[in-house]
């Protein structure tokens, strides 16, 4: 537990990339429910009497729901690029001070 608790409270890695997988799975929590409560719209539709706006529901709620499931994984993979970057520059900079070997006095310290 205090593993946890240095990992919340320190800044020695970041936590975006397991934010961002928790965000991704709670988002199609949502977005299963309401394509599920657009099928059930539509066959509310049918049974109403509405023939064509249920046939139209029924046969677009999965269709709009992959699309948005794409859609919402294509963001997520975009912020979590963000971090990964981030870990990658890292790397970078740390080969890049082993292959110079001294430091230019004349490079900005970040």
């Amino acid at each position: 537990m205090s593993s946890l608790l240095q990992r919340i409270l320190g800044f020695e890695r970041p936590m975006g990339p397991a934010l961002v997988k928790l965000v991704y799975w709670i988002g199609l929590v949502v977005i299963a429910g309401a394509a599920l409560g657009a099928l059930l719209t539509g066959i509310g539709a049918l049974l109403a009497g509405n023939l064509g706006a249920g046939i139209v529901q029924i046969v677009a709620a999965p269709a709009v729901g992959a699309a948005v499931v794409i859609y919402w994984r294509f963001v997520c993979e975009l912020f979590l690029l963000g971090f990964l970057t981030y870990d990658r520059l890292g790397e970078v900079r740390d080969l890049m001070r082993i292959a110079v070997g001294a430091p230019d006095p004349n490079h900005p310290q970040f």
